[in-house]
């Protein structure tokens, strides 16, 4: 029988701290630190606010969250309940100064259907972007 001993400790990779707040009943704040000697060290801010708009015990409305890095990247979504049966999304992501992906979605819930509008980076003056309608 053969027993190995390790004579050296295995190397931690590096430390992550998150520290989060909440700042009222509808507002929190995080902030993560992540320090490694493999890849880059980074640090991220981010925020989230859910409105006051309860339809259900467990769905409030308008959502709010967003994330900085330290790099002035960020990523963003907005959720809200318009009426009962529409709801809209929006999410946009920056890297550094300039707009990577912006995106709107629109949910009309019917009775027995679903339709969706979906646009994804429209450009007005180039006439470009992403169209979609499911109808389910």
């Amino acid at each position: 029988m053969t027993c190995l001993l390790e004579l050296f400790p295995i190397q931690m990779e590096g430390v992550k701290l998150i520290v989060n707040k909440g700042l009222s009943n509808h507002f929190q704040v995080n902030h993560t630190v992540s320090l490694s000697a493999l890849t880059e060290s980074s640090y991220h801010f981010g925020a989230t606010y859910v409105g006051t708009k309860q339809l259900s015990p467990t769905e409030a409305f308008p959502v709010l969250v967003g994330d900085m890095d330290n790099t002035g990247s960020l990523n963003a979504q907005l959720i809200h309940q318009l009426t009962n049966k529409v709801r809209s999304k929006m999410v946009l992501q920056t890297q550094q100064s300039k707009f990577i992906n912006w995106q709107v979605d629109s949910e009309y819930r019917g009775d027995d259907f679903t339709a969706t509008l979906t646009l994804g980076n429209p450009d007005i003056l180039l006439g470009s972007g992403k169209k979609t309608i499911p109808f389910l």
